[in-house]
C-alpha cells in the first residue's frame, strides 16, 4: 500500500477536493480511500511548500493504475478554479517519495513503472 498527500491550500479546498474525488466514478472503481484533513506527512516540504494538517487530501493506494487515476483526478479538479497546481506528495509501498505537482508527480510515477515494466 502507499500514500497520496494532497495540498489543496486551505481547509475549504481540501473538503472541496476531497468531496470532488469521493464523488469521481473512476475512484470509486479504483477503491482508493480518500480522506481531508489528516497529521503533516513524513519528510515534509520547505517553508514555502510544506503542507498544513487542515490543507490536506490524502489517499490510500495498493496500485500504481490507482495512483495514477487519482492524480489525474487532482490535475483536472484544479484546472477550473485557476488555483496554482497543489503540491502532491506520494509515498509508494517500497518507500519511494515523489513530490511535485500533480502533473509532475505523475510523469514520474509513470516513467518509474514504464522502466519496471520494461525490466520484467
Amino acid at each position: 500500500m502507499g500514500e497520496v498527500w494532497v495540498d489543496a491550500g486551505d481547509a475549504a479546498g481540501a473538503g472541496a477536493l476531497a468531496g470532488w474525488l469521493r464523488r469521481d466514478p473512476g475512484m470509486a472503481r479504483s477503491g482508493i480511500e480518500i480522506e481531508s484533513g489528516g497529521t503533516v506527512p513524513p519528510e515534509p516540504s520547505g517553508a514555502d511548500g510544506a503542507m498544513g494538517a487542515v490543507e490536506m487530501v490524502t489517499a490510500v493506494f495498493d496500485s500504481t493504475v490507482g495512483v495514477l487515476s487519482l492524480l489525474v483526478a487532482v490535475a483536472a479538479w484544479r484546472r477550473p478554479r485557476g488555483a496554482k497546481p497543489p503540491l502532491v506528495r506520494v509515498i509508494e509501498d517500497d518507500g519511494t517519495v515523489v513530490e511535485g505537482t500533480a502533473q509532475e508527480v505523475l510523469d514520474t510515477v509513470r516513467a518509474r513503472r514504464e522502466h519496471q515494466q520494461s525490466e520484467a
